[in-house]
């Protein structure tokens, strides 16, 4: 089985069609369907890759397709499981986006030049992370990733607002990468070698020979890949990131591209690092983190009205529940592997969730900025009679999220909930974070369900959206349905999509560490019937629920019918006069406001509200251009001179006529002389 012509068959697609599209940024319609049509060729070639790994296995070709001389890198392919279900997320996730873009992208004034071109770049470089088995090109393919998506957050470069949440992601994630390059040029100087394969034996060597030296490199490993991945408190790019870029953007970097944080802690701390109390070490230290990140970012949300700051605030959140059942799956690890099976399914499952309901709600929340030309929730109301497919697109993936069977997100939830709670008799930690998941699964629903979902498309249209009257046009609304149905389906067809992550999660330790899948998650009637290695445990069946619940919607439908009752719409009377939409509306800051008051920072005099820290901006003062970087006196010759100015100002001020300075000035010149000759010397 070769799959490397078609690994670089679609590698060479996009970049193919981001020289394509850069040739022909003023024809709008046309450049959206000729980028679509580059993307889907290169996503068919992935869809097949992905399919053929997980039919019959990893495809891991020995010999390197070139090698760089002088670095001991190699370009390397591998796709196992892991890397097969990375490929189907982003190519679902990314061709609903870039269907979504056609017509929603025409809007904006800026030149589609800086628009298809990235965005086509970008996905090459998240295919291309998920491909290679070497960590020089992973790094390569990582960096190529950030520096496009980071042209795509400031497609707006005229909004300052939008400038300064770029440096600022610019900024942060290359602190991370920094600390990536430095972990990895650490390992490389103990093996001579990027081969992942090569790394890991390193590892086990570091382990008991330098412990404090390979705990440091985890350490930058950890703070690279949780920054990606908008863990907090590294990830404080993320809430001014997402709504800066355009919805399909926004939904491409919270769906995937945040996952490749995940994808690289996946790799590391279970792919390379031995089975050891380094487990167990990093595992409370996932835990701790992802319990700490579900919390701060869900609570936030419900602080804010920006629709789609709620939904970057929840990707902080979601990512905290994605990394809180990988630590818990390495901190059962050297305890219990069918626990630790459980947790590395949940933990992966809801990563795959994620990508789905997260996406499509950034769809929907882009629908909504393009009919009213506005993301701020209490500006909406009432669009649902006016917008039904887009209100019903964000429904389902509000019930996603929220957890609500026969969704995805419920699926995932449980299998987190019951590894984390069940573990937690003997590892209270994880009993701990177990039931903070529950609680904020709670604000989830709040936040999502009840506050986005009413806000923007239930009670009265409000004035100033009366020329809202139909629907976002037809290829923005297909692409929510097809995130809608993915959304659907992994709620149902909990067992084939299990058995594909347990693949994933088997993959990445040892041979024969892992029980059977039968033996955890016995499939044996229709759904999933739990075994943590004590027997019977719990048990899920979406299709018997799927069946409930249309047998009682029946009766429902049959008892609202029976009673004959008329629909009437009569003014809003309030104060014995009628009032208007706006006078009794209740406003984003309302909802839950005695439950928030309790969640506020306060420290001595300092109160603010909510949870997370109120970090301020950077400012960049003047967008940054080639005619910037031409301009040599503004850069270099103009600050030389200011600073020369400077110095001999503060020189002139040695000269003051007292002989006794000048005899000091003599001394303090002959020590530093006698310094530098034995420095020299």
């Amino acid at each position: 089985m070769n799959l490397t012509p078609y690994i670089l068959f679609s590698l060479a697609a996009l970049f193919v069609g981001a020289a394509a599209t850069l040739t022909m940024p003023y024809s709008k319609r046309t450049v959206g369907w000729v980028s679509l049509a580059f993307q889907t060729l290169a996503g068919a070639g992935f869809l097949y890759v992905a399919l053929q790994v997980l039919l019959h296995g990893t495809f891991n070709p020995e010999r390197p397709l070139f090698a760089v001389a002088g670095l001991g890198a190699s370009f390397l392919l591998k796709v196992d499981a892991l890397s097969a279900v990375f490929l189907l997320v982003t190519t679902v996730v990314s061709w609903a986006a870039g269907l979504y873009s056609i017509e929603y992208i025409k809007h904006y004034k800026e030149s589609l030049a800086r628009y298809y071109p990235l965005f086509l770049l970008f996905l090459l470089g998240m295919y291309g992370v998920v491909v290679v088995r070497d960590l020089f090109f992973f790094i390569v393919f990582w960096e190529f990733m950030t520096l496009t998506s980071y042209g795509l957050v400031v497609y707006e470069w005229g909004n300052r607002t939008n400038v300064n949440a770029g440096f600022k992601y610019f900024l942060m994630t290359h602190i991370g990468t920094a600390g990536i390059i430095v972990a990895a040029n650490t390992l490389y100087h103990h093996s001579q070698s990027f081969d992942f394969e090569a790394l890991a034996p390193v590892m086990g060597l570091l382990r008991s020979d330098n412990p404090a030296l390979l705990h440091t490199i985890l350490l930058l490993f950890f703070i690279g890949f949780a920054t990606k991945a908008g863990i907090f408190p590294f990830g404080d790019w993320l809430p001014d990131a997402h709504p800066a870029a355009p919805a399909p953007v926004s939904a491409v970097l919270s769906g995937v591209m945040i996952k490749m944080g995940i994808y690289g802690i996946l790799r590391v701390f279970l792919g390379m690092l031995p089975v050891s109390s380094f487990s167990t070490v990093w595992g409370n230290v996932f835990v701790a983190f992802g319990t700490v990140s579900l919390f701060v970012g869900t609570m936030t949300a419900m602080f804010q009205h920006d629709a789609k700051r709620v939904l970057a605030f929840h990707s902080i959140g979601q990512n905290g529940y994605i990394l809180l059942a990988v630590g818990a799956g390495l901190l059962l690890a050297p305890v219990s592997p069918p626990l630790c099976a459980i947790a590395m399914i949940a933990g992966l499952y809801h990563l795959v969730n994620h990508a789905m309901f997260k996406s499509l709600l950034f769809l929907t929340a882009g629908s909504l900025q393009y009919k009213t030309g506005t993301r701020d929730l209490d500006r909406m109301g009432g669009l649902g009679k006016y917008m039904p497919l887009t209100a019903a697109a964000a429904i389902v993936a509000a019930m996603g999220i929220s957890g609500i069977p026969p969704f995805n997100g419920f699926v995932s939830k449980w299998l987190i909930y019951h590894s984390t709670i069940s573990a937690g008799f003997h590892t209270p930690i994880l009993l701990l974070a177990g039931l903070a998941a529950l609680f904020t699964s709670l604000l989830t629903m709040a936040s999502v369900m009840v506050k986005y979902v009413g806000l923007a498309f239930l009670g009265q249209r409000l004035p100033h959206n009366r020329g809202v009257e139909r629907d976002a046009p037809a290829g923005m609304t297909a692409s929510q349905f097809v995130l809608a149905a993915f959304v659907l389906l992994q709620g149902v067809l909990i067992v084939p999509v299990a058995a594909a992550l347990y693949r994933a999660a088997a993959g990445l330790l040892t041979p024969g560490y892992w029980p059977e899948f039968a033996a955890v998650l016995d499939a044996s009637f229709g759904g999933l019937r739990l075994d943590a290695g004590a027997g019977f445990s719990g048990f899920y069946n979406p299709v018997v629920l799927l069946v409930a619940i249309a047998a009682l919607t029946l009766v429902a439908w049959l008892f609202w019918k029976s009673g004959g009752s008329k629909k009437v719409v009569m003014d809003l009377w309030y104060s014995g006069e009628v009032q208007s939409p706006q006078a009794v509306r209740y406003y984003a800051n309302s909802y839950f406001k005695t439950f928030k008051q309790h969640f506020n920072i306060r420290v001595g005099r300092y109160t603010q509200e909510g949870v997370y820290p109120a970090w301020k901006l950077p400012k960049v003062r003047k967008p940054f251009s080639v005619a910037h970087l031409l301009d040599i006196d503004s850069w270099l010759y103009r600050p030389l001179a200011y600073l020369g100015s400077k110095g001999l100002e503060l020189f002139s001020r040695t000269h003051s006529g007292f002989p006794q300075w000048y005899l000091l000035w003599m001394v303090i010149g002959a020590a530093v002389a006698l310094v530098i000759m034995f420095a020299v010397r």
